[in-house]
């Protein structure tokens, strides 16, 4: 794809592209397995909690309208951030990067 003399444009152009393609396949990735049994069971508790949560959320609500209306929605948001916090701490304290286990999208 010629650019006269706009060529470096067209190189910035498709690095940026090529940049954004890399960190939509990267986000798109599923998160590393289990480092043990105590670690699948965190991450059990921490699905069946996000699962329990989006089945409350009304249709074409989020999380945050319908946290407004129910409070008890932001108690379990709450209980399922202590949960990751505490998936987090395990996995530090095993000497385990936690950032690519940081995969959990709630989709309300």
């Amino acid at each position: 794809m010629p650019g006269g003399r706009h060529s470096h444009k067209i190189r910035a152009y498709k690095r940026r592209i090529d940049a954004v393609l890399e960190e939509e396949r990267e986000r798109r990735r599923p998160p590393p397995p289990p480092i043990s049994p105590e670690h699948a069971a965190i991450r059990d508790r921490i699905e069946r909690a996000i699962g329990s949560v989006q089945k409350q959320v009304p249709e074409g609500m989020d999380l945050e309208e319908a946290s407004d209306e129910n409070p008890e929605l932001a108690t379990a948001g709450a209980h399922i951030l202590v949960l990751m916090r505490e998936e987090r701490d395990y996995l530090a304290g095993q000497g385990v990067d936690p950032r690519p286990f940081y995969r959990y999208e709630p989709k309300f």
